[in-house]
């Protein structure tokens, strides 16, 4: 048996259109979304926390009477305020937002670390605009096992560049590395540089030296990308 007196100061509206942050928050690690998308992630999870805030009355009260059951029943007043949940909810709202600021600086950061000291050419332009300087393009196959036996999928495209003034299998790494940075900051979506395999979400590239040029191995982990990376790196007009 339960009997409840209410009595507020206030009228107050009990939940939001989702009700609890639970619901549905999207995910805050840097790599979920780019640079804008947390930001605006952030901004409203903070308007949620606001109107949240706005639904909690301190001086709001309840009061409920709470029975026992059984032999030597009791009852018991007990006395709390119903908005507090929206207090709780505005927390939950503030530090999801918090936590997508901390994603949206940590994507500049890293772009900023990987990118310092290059040229504007080589940050703004990918390398694989440069296909004068492209001797070869194949399928880059990896080795996986099954049970006991080995078995080979196909995992996106190998790119053979020639050897030029200045660049070194370390200095091609930073090029790549700075691109894979920018994208996840910026986005995956770029028309501009539809013919890049560097731009597909999820793509990794690794150089290497390989007698008189540099090779370069770009992968996904999915076999659509691995797909996707391949069909792209086959468009290059290269010069054997």
């Amino acid at each position: 048996m339960k009997t409840i007196a209410l009595n507020t100061s206030k009228s107050f509206i009990f939940s939001l259109a989702c009700g609890v942050v639970a619901c549905a928050a999207p995910g805050t690690k840097p790599s979920d979304m780019t640079v804008a998308e947390h930001q605006v992630a952030a901004e409203s999870e903070e308007n949620q926390a606001s109107q949240h805030a706005k639904q909690q009355d301190p001086a709001a009260t309840q009061t409920e009477v709470q029975c026992s059951g059984g032999q030597g029943r009791v009852c018991w007043t007990v006395t709390k305020n119903p908005t507090d949940k929206h207090a709780k909810s505005a927390n939950q709202h503030r530090a999801l937002a918090a936590e997508h600021r901390a994603a949206s600086q940590a994507l500049r950061d890293a772009e900023t670390r990987v990118c310092v000291g290059m040229s504007e050419e080589d940050r703004d332009m990918s390398p694989f605009a440069h296909d004068t300087d492209i001797r070869s393009v194949s399928q880059l196959r990896d080795e996986t096992m099954v049970g006991r036996n080995k078995t080979e999928r196909d995992a996106g495209a190998t790119v053979i560049f020639r050897a030029t003034p200045g660049l070194t299998a370390e200095w091609l790494q930073r090029i790549l590395d700075c691109h894979l940075a920018r994208n996840k900051a910026v986005g995956h979506e770029m028309p501009e540089m539809a013919y890049c395999p560097l731009t597909i979400k999820g793509a990794q590239a690794t150089a290497r030296s390989v007698g008189d040029g540099f090779a370069v191995d770009v992968r996904a982990d999915d076999a659509e990308g691995a797909a996707e990376i391949w069909r792209r790196a086959q468009e290059i007009k290269y010069t054997q």
